[in-house]
């Protein structure tokens, strides 16, 4: 048995238990009214899906797996988290075992090489927003990295850019901060006072440099559901967060707050790893996620946003101050350049590895 193949094991049993935070979820589906589109019928079969785990995983499963599972008799197996290394691996040895995939779209766009082309005979796009539509992959979200806080540990004078959040007088302490070479390009160098039009191309130096001033007092996080934990914790008191995660503890009852100045929205995408042992199945799993009701209920209970426009139709009042593509939390940012981190994110990555090190 192949270590691959012990991982499907351990995702089938992970199956098994299925969250109760999805559970749950799953009983508001009853109270949206339009008609689910005809499903296929595929009893019997069964597909991987891999994603970045904790309450944005959970989500998934209740909002897209889920429905997907009871309208076609499919099993969907979760695993994850999701690992840009790790999907390689599998592709290049030829022994992928998942089979449809949430990737950022700088992943995507970086590594189109990896994913199947998508059948759009059986993956209907025309309802969704077609600037999220890739021959590769379909958007499932939009969502933004934003400047979080704790309001317990920060006070009232909360960080109004990426400036203070680097400003360790003004806020000493860790800072949480990701473990990744986008977003802290940019992020860096909109602390060192670049204005976000005038970010690209990057000045790789520059960012390298700012963040040399503050190497010291940053937390690192691989997991977006870590930086949740740091943050409820009072651990760091500012830091990186994704506006979903925040949204998610913050309605726990947890004082951790964004500030939408300098946010960068992001998309993810659902793609299938090439030479997927189940590619046909996940195509129509992938049909599936696009359904407004579906993604509503992904909106509502995670604040990313849906990128099917009728989906908004049903999400909540309360939930759309935390939309990233909310006009007024849109015009406080601004999108990621994926078509940047296409031509160079495998060589910034390796000296992001080198100055981790040094």
């Amino acid at each position: 048995m192949t270590d691959l193949t012990k991982m499907a094991g351990l995702s089938r049993r992970r199956f098994l238990s299925t969250s109760l935070y999805a559970s749950a979820s799953l009983a508001a589906l009853g109270a949206f009214s339009r008609p689910a589109q005809a499903a296929a019928n595929l009893a019997g079969r069964e597909m991987v899906f891999a994603s970045w785990g904790g309450s944005y995983q959970a989500a998934q499963e209740a909002a897209y797996c889920i429905p997907f599972m009871e309208s076609t008799g499919a099993l969907v197996i979760q695993d994850g988290p999701m690992s840009g290394s790790k999907l390689r691996t599998m592709v290049e040895a030829g022994e992928p075992i998942w089979d449809a995939v949430d990737v950022t779209d700088t992943f995507l766009f970086a590594n189109e090489d990896l994913f199947e082309d998508l059948d759009f005979n059986i993956v209907d796009a025309s309802a969704l927003d077609q600037a999220y539509v890739h021959p590769k992959g379909i958007g499932a979200i939009v969502w933004s990295y934003n400047i979080g806080y704790n309001s317990d540990v920060v006070g009232d004078d909360v960080p109004q850019n990426w400036a203070d959040v680097f400003d360790v007088e003004k806020y000493p302490g860790k800072r949480a901060f990701r473990d990744r070479i986008y977003p802290m390009m940019e992020i860096a160098l909109m602390a060192d006072g670049v204005a976000p039009e005038d970010l690209y191309p990057l000045d790789i130096d520059r960012a390298f440099r700012k963040l040399d001033t503050i190497k010291d007092h940053v937390i690192w996080y691989s997991s977006n559901s870590v930086s949740q934990q740091l943050f409820v914790d009072g651990e760091v008191g500012v830091g990186i967060i994704l506006n979903g995660r925040a949204f998610d503890v913050n309605k726990k009852g947890a004082p951790v707050h964004v500030q939408w100045n300098q946010n960068i929205r992001s998309i993810d995408y659902l793609v299938i790893p090439k030479g997927a042992p189940n590619a046909e199945v996940a195509q129509h799993f992938m049909n599936a996620t696009a359904d407004a009701d579906n993604q509503a209920l992904m909106a509502n209970t995670l604040a990313y946003a849906p990128v099917n426009p009728a989906a908004f139709a049903d999400v909540e009042e309360s939930v759309l101050p935390w939309l990233a593509t909310s006009e007024e939390n849109q015009a406080k940012g601004f999108l990621i350049r994926a078509d940047y981190w296409r031509d160079n994110l495998a060589e910034l990555t390796e000296r992001w590895t080198e100055w981790k090190l040094s």
